[in-house]
């Protein structure tokens, strides 16, 4: 995004409608740190600029990323870029099976960020316990080494609203993919949640949160069930 200077009248009306606090009055006209924005558009689609004065960019590789993981109407590969939705509905689409769990780690949020680079970091941190990358989330084609987490070089510079990197692993593999995220946490420049998917066996049994409980892994335990509209396996 940029703003167009010879439309711009100062008006100031567009500087709130930036996520990331991207857009400034540099004198009497608005501009846009373009290290900042992420190409969400969230400016230019809140309307407010009467002037017309907010100006998409020509996005090329690398940069195209950004708007693939930050603009709610790019989709890349059939997915909008955060991460698939199939994590939060395993009720209805059975992806994980007994003895098996997902992990959703999304980086960023609206407001803070993410690097790729950071992204990479995480990634590299589960690739280490035998993490499996969902194939069909946008993030995991970027990754050019599935057995290091490895991301391609010339992107790891670029931004993102978010970004969630989407894995399964055995229950046995849990703790130590926990562990490895706590121990990267650290070294990354956002925030994050980690997102534990989790099978309930026919007893009622959930393998993973009594191994959470017996490593003394503190957690916060929501529910998503999907009612009616499918089964397991579909």
């Amino acid at each position: 995004m940029y703003v167009d200077q010879d439309r711009c009248v100062g008006c100031k009306q567009c500087l709130i409608y930036c996520p990331l606090d991207a857009i400034s009055m540099q004198g009497k006209k608005a501009a846009i740190d373009d290290g900042v924005c992420v190409e969400c558009v969230n400016c230019k689609r809140a309307g407010v600029c009467k002037a017309d004065a907010l100006c998409e960019s020509e996005l090329v590789w690398p940069r195209q990323i950004r708007s693939q993981m930050s603009n709610v109407k790019t989709e890349y590969k059939g997915v909008n870029g955060r991460g698939t939705e199939e994590m939060k509905t395993n009720d209805v689409t059975g992806r994980f099976t007994k003895g098996h769990s997902g992990i959703a780690i999304e980086l960023g949020r609206p407001g803070v960020s993410t690097s790729i680079r950071d992204l990479e970091k995480v990634a590299m941190a589960v690739a280490k316990c035998g993490a499996v990358f969902e194939e069909r989330n946008p993030i995991t084609s970027y990754i050019v080494d599935k057995s290091t987490g490895k991301f391609i070089d010339e992107i790891l510079d670029e931004r993102a609203l978010s970004g969630i990197i989407e894995l399964s692993v055995p229950d046995d593999n849990l703790i130590e993919i926990v562990n490895a995220v706590q121990g990267v946490a650290g070294e990354l420049d956002t925030v994050f949640s980690l997102d534990l998917i989790c099978v309930v066996d026919e007893n009622g049994k959930i393998a993973a949160k009594e191994m959470l409980d017996k490593a003394g892994i503190n957690y916060r335990a929501n529910c998503k069930t999907n009612v009616g509209l499918g089964r397991a396996g579909m």
